[in-house]
């Protein structure tokens, strides 16, 4: 079988997604006011979690983000976990805390080797945590006044866990191009991730705006398996609750719910972070992993794609109508998702950033599995 010809069936396939995924949004369309109407009134003790590594630049602006939570302050906890951090993240901790009873601050200087410095901040808070429901972001992220309000208020007594959009942000010293380029790509996991946990098949999620019930983190033990790994405290955990629990999860679309979020602004940490993302990829349930490796090889096959036209002009059309459906499917969903996350800044870049996605995801699909990386001041493999 030519390449043009598996180029155009993966093509296919990923319009078929596109319009699964598509179909999400549709529901989301019918039941978008549902969850957080019906539950507005629902207020139970809740914990926020932040795990802060050298985030001198950064703890400041989240703590006060924190306390100033649209919350009741006798039912909101502040837990802050200090991780082994060199600047001085510990000493704004401490200045906080004995200013407000409601953070608690923990620390933890050394690393063990079989538990991801992340996951053993998050799960050292999560077992001292007095709230039913915990929320979580990072030390960069920017909750607005009522994002714990609102997230809380997509909990209905099925749901387990509740993930939202955590959007870049575009403004200095985050507005050069590639910022805007990686807001879409942003965007796009966001809508993907909206799409899919409304159809009842969550595929990601983001650590900087999520949320679930504290039984259930106790219910699956923890991170198990996978808390040695240094990333996949968010998605991993997602197909966890997925497939081994009967909690729902869905997605919280309501702007008051975006978490802003500062994408790297430096190509080593753009680097770094990109390889820890995609080195999860061959731990996901065996139907995302065939998903995730269909979407690889197809963009593999577009980037050969002018190579193969200078071979012959036979497989030209095959090929030329795969890029016409990867591209109408792709920009007809994301163009429905803005409406739904209300956020269209970035889709003027999709034209470029088409001809760019192929060669970035097939370099650290690649890359991911055979180099090692650089994160929370340690390398992995």
């Amino acid at each position: 079988m030519s390449l043009s010809i598996l180029a155009f069936i993966f093509s296919v396939i990923l319009f078929v997604l596109l319009f699964l995924y598509l179909s999400g949004l549709i529901v989301l369309a019918k039941d978008l006011k549902t969850n957080s109407q019906a539950n507005s009134t629902y207020l139970p003790p809740i914990s926020i979690i932040v795990s802060l590594h050298n985030e001198q630049n950064n703890a400041e602006s989240c703590i006060l983000r924190l306390l100033g939570q649209d919350y009741p302050t006798d039912k909101l906890e502040i837990i802050l976990v200090n991780d082994r951090s060199k600047d001085k993240t510990l000493e704004i901790i401490k200045s906080y805390a004995l200013q407000n009873p409601q953070i608690i601050m923990l620390s933890i200087d050394n690393q063990l080797p079989d538990f991801a410095p992340k996951k053993r901040a998050i799960d050292k808070a999560i077992r001292l945590a007095k709230g039913d429901i915990i929320l979580l972001t990072d030390a960069d992220g920017r909750p607005q006044p009522s994002w714990a309000r609102t997230m809380v208020a997509y909990f209905s007594e099925q749901v387990g866990m509740v993930i939202g959009y955590a959007p870049y942000m575009t403004h200095a010293p985050y507005d050069h191009l590639v910022h805007k380029l990686l807001a879409l790509e942003y965007f796009t996991h966001a809508a993907i991730a909206a799409a899919s946990a409304t159809i009842g098949y969550p595929v990601t999620c983001v650590g900087t705006n999520m949320a679930y019930r504290k039984i259930v983190y106790t219910q699956l033990g923890g991170f198990g398996k996978f808390k040695q790994f240094p990333s996949g405290d968010d998605d991993l955990f997602l197909q966890q609750v997925h497939e081994k629990t009967n909690w729902q999860i869905v997605y919280a679309t309501a702007p008051a719910a975006h978490v802003a979020n500062a994408p790297p602004l430096t190509w080593k940490k753009f680097y770094n972070q990109r390889l820890r993302y995609a080195s999860k990829g061959f731990f996901y349930s065996w139907k995302l992993i065939l998903s995730l490796s269909l979407f690889y090889f197809l963009n593999l096959q577009l980037i050969l794609f002018p190579f193969l036209l200078l071979c012959t002009i036979k497989v030209s059309y095959l090929l030329v109508i795969a890029f016409f459906i990867k591209a109408t499917g792709e920009l007809f969903f994301l163009h429905r998702a803005a409406n739904f996350l209300n956020d269209k800044r970035h889709l003027r870049y999709y034209s470029l950033a088409f001809f760019l996605h192929p060669l970035y995801v097939v370099y650290f699909g690649l890359m991911s599995q055979l180099t090692p990386f650089e994160w929370a001041g340690s390398r992995r493999k």
